[in-house]
């Protein structure tokens, strides 16, 4: 009897080995879902979703309070706020959508992704989840969009937080933009593995580790949604109409706090000083050796400023 249970018991070890190197090694995308959906769960976030038009629009959700609207940046999605989100969902209703044509939200090849068409998809957006008055902050692409739709809708929001915004046309040149003028790659589009280390060194100071399965499956993602990706740059950099932020938030009197990284390399850091001169009710804070994306290389700082900001800290 003892020998048959010890049979049995080397039998479920066997298999389920077997389960953790098919996940590991052939199905890195069933455990990368399994790592994230922990991480959403400590976050207090559940996926959900909602059509909009003919856009079908996943978003995370969870913890309680004032709305705060988070949209991320340039070949992002909705998971680049999760690890942030646990430090916020005490104090605020976390909503983190996948923006049209990111993530896992509808995708359409012949639609338009400027600023401005996507600041209409969010106000849609909003209206169809029904949210009064809500704080809205973004990161790069997603700043310039929560920027653009503050000037807009300024009477919707409570307060803004931008965090590294794009559209800030007046500010130094970064090394990105300086990269962009002499022709080169973006290395911000992926089309290899290799160009998928480079973005990664590209946006942090100290790029986390993440095991190789995992990077292979984020590189395979980002290189089958590149088709894409290279049409929205494209559009975004020809979009003669846009009216860079500090302009269009001159004067401004929303409450704004905006947040930047000393070391980014993708949009330059005096971008924080012209946003903030030009507003007349904003704070900039630069976070020490920080690249471009601060909600994922310090996610428990970059969480602190914005409620001590606020003044929520309990």
């Amino acid at each position: 009897m003892k020998m048959r249970s010890n049979r049995i018991l080397i039998a479920v070890t066997g298999i389920i080995l077997l389960v953790l190197f098919s996940m590991y090694f052939i199905f890195p995308g069933i455990l990368y879902k399994t790592i994230i959906t922990r991480e959403r769960s400590k976050a207090g976030l559940v996926q959900k979703s909602i059509d909009v038009g003919q856009w079908h629009i996943k978003y995370l959700e969870g913890g309680q309070g004032d709305v705060l609207l988070l949209l991320h940046g340039f070949g992002g999605d909705k998971d680049n706020w999760t690890r942030m989100a646990r430090f916020l969902t005490p104090y605020f209703r976390v909503i983190a959508p996948d923006l049209p044509g990111f993530g896992e939200s509808s995708r359409h090849f012949k639609a338009m992704y400027t600023y401005a068409a996507q600041v209409d998809r969010l106000h849609r957006f909003t209206g169809a989840l029904g949210i009064g008055k809500f704080h809205l902050a973004g990161n790069s692409m997603g700043g310039a969009i929560a920027g653009t739709y503050a000037a807009r809708h300024e009477n919707e929001l409570i307060s803004l937080w931008l965090i590294a915004p794009a559209g800030i046309k007046s500010a130094q040149k970064s090394e990105l933009h300086q990269r962009l003028e002499s022709d080169e790659p973006n290395p911000l589009v992926v089309g290899s593995a290799k160009d998928y280390d480079r973005l990664m060194d590209f946006v942090f100071v100290k790029t986390p580790y993440i095991p190789g399965t995992i990077k292979r499956y984020f590189a395979n993602q980002a290189i089958h949604h590149s088709p894409l990706n290279k049409i929205i740059s494209r559009q975004i950099k020809a979009d003669d109409d846009f009216t860079p932020l500090e302009e269009s938030l001159q004067n401004s009197q929303m409450r704004t706090l905006i947040l930047w990284g000393d070391s980014d390399r993708v949009l330059h850091v005096s971008g924080a000083n012209v946003l903030a001169s030009a507003m007349l009710n904003a704070k900039s804070i630069v976070m020490n050796e920080v690249g471009h994306v601060p909600m994922l290389e310090k996610p428990q700082a970059s969480a602190n400023i914005f409620i001590n900001f606020l003044g929520k800290e309990k």
